[in-house]
């Protein structure tokens, strides 16, 4: 009965430990996306840059701030080359999860192509933060 408690204990404690991981996980996600949008308007609508230029600066530097916040904040894991690699990678892996989830919705399903889009973003979201702990998991867990 001792051993069930203290198993019981140990489980709850690694639960709230992910869901502060999780939590900490979003508003990252959340902060980065609101920049991304903010600085995406300036870019094409008060300073008029190309469309498809703009659009692949600010995903590949809002990937980069992302793995910044979440290697520092999130995770509290050391940045290293190999990991920045692993973090673009997954991202890769994640954008792929939605298109075929899109693709999949869109055949499926009869809402509008923003509703599908933002059907996606849980599925995506997941995918990223269960990559992004793997990627920064600390040895010691």
């Amino acid at each position: 009965m001792v051993f069930m408690a203290k198993v019981m204990v140990l489980d709850n404690d690694k639960l709230k430990r992910k869901l502060g991981i999780f939590a900490r996980f979003f508003k990252v996600g959340v902060f980065v996306t609101l920049l991304s949008m903010m600085l995406t308007y300036i870019f094409l609508e008060i300073i008029g840059t190309p469309l498809i230029p703009t659009y692949i600066a600010l995903y590949t530097s809002m990937i980069f701030l992302s793995f910044l916040l979440n290697s520092k904040y999130t995770f509290k894991a050391k940045r290293s080359g190999k990991r920045l690699v692993l973090y673009y990678g997954s991202y890769g892996i994640s954008m792929l999860v939605g298109v075929g989830l899109l693709a999949l919705f869109k055949a499926t399903l009869p809402f509008a192509n923003w509703i599908l889009a933002y059907m996606v973003i849980p599925f995506t979201m997941t995918t990223n933060f269960t990559l992004s702990s793997l990627i920064f998991k600390n040895k010691n867990e």
